[in-house]
């Protein structure tokens, strides 16, 4: 079950964070640069809470166009746990991921530690998946819960007629801004926790399919 981002929802803020990364070759390019310090506190981990998305939105493209990749889009939120790893996980994440959850207007926290709990050693595979989404994206967080104007970059793209309220929404972008695919999120996620449903994660293999299928499509006529 994905987390839907509807009024009146209980909401919870999750900070990751691994002990286990994998040494890509480089690292992905992602926008916003983080820590947001100056945005709510310092509680910004992965989205500008604060700033303009539109104008996040057209860096991105700017950077995208500058180094020959493809921009993809994760339309999400700080309390959305999927966007947590989904960002971890393009970063080479693996094993290990501890995870620092809340209401987002809860000064207390709450601490899990949880592990893949693979068969096999994923150190390989998370290398192999962040040195490609390094090679050819570059990725954008835009907020959907306290930015005026998140929606506004699913408008510019085209992406609002494939929005189907669910976080995070993920898209591929082609040079004229325009949306090309949608991540398959059904296809790619996994959870290795039946009994409290706590872990999620991706299947390396079955991502690094989907997003080399969204860059096609974007740098497809």
């Amino acid at each position: 079950m994905k987390l839907k981002a509807i009024t009146g929802f209980i909401c919870l803020t999750f900070v990751l964070s691994s002990g286990t990364f994998a040494e890509a070759e480089t690292q992905a390019v992602v926008v916003p640069e983080t820590p947001i310090v100056e945005c709510r506190g310092g509680r910004s981990k992965l989205y500008d809470e604060c700033g303009s998305q539109v104008a996040l939105f057209k860096r991105a493209q700017d950077i995208a166009r500058q180094e020959n990749k493809v921009l993809l889009v994760s339309y999400g939120a700080e309390w959305c746990i999927w966007c947590h790893v989904f960002h971890a996980h393009i970063q080479g994440v693996s094993d290990e991921f501890n995870y620092t959850y809340s209401d987002p207007e809860d000064a207390e926290k709450y601490q899990s530690t949880l592990r893949e709990r693979s068969s096999e050693d994923q150190t390989q595979k998370a290398t192999d998946l962040a040195s490609f989404f390094a090679d050819n994206f570059v990725l954008v967080h835009i907020d959907t819960r306290y930015a005026d104007d998140g929606f506004t970059v699913l408008e510019l793209s085209g992406a609002e007629h494939h929005y189907d309220g669910w976080l995070p929404f993920i898209f591929s972008v082609k040079s004229n801004g325009d949306i090309a695919a949608v991540l398959d999120a059904q296809k790619v996620q996994i959870r290795a926790d039946e009994l409290f449903y706590w872990y999620r994660g991706y299947d390396r293999d079955l991502l690094q399919q989907d997003l080399e299928r969204l860059r096609v499509e974007a740098v497809s006529n």
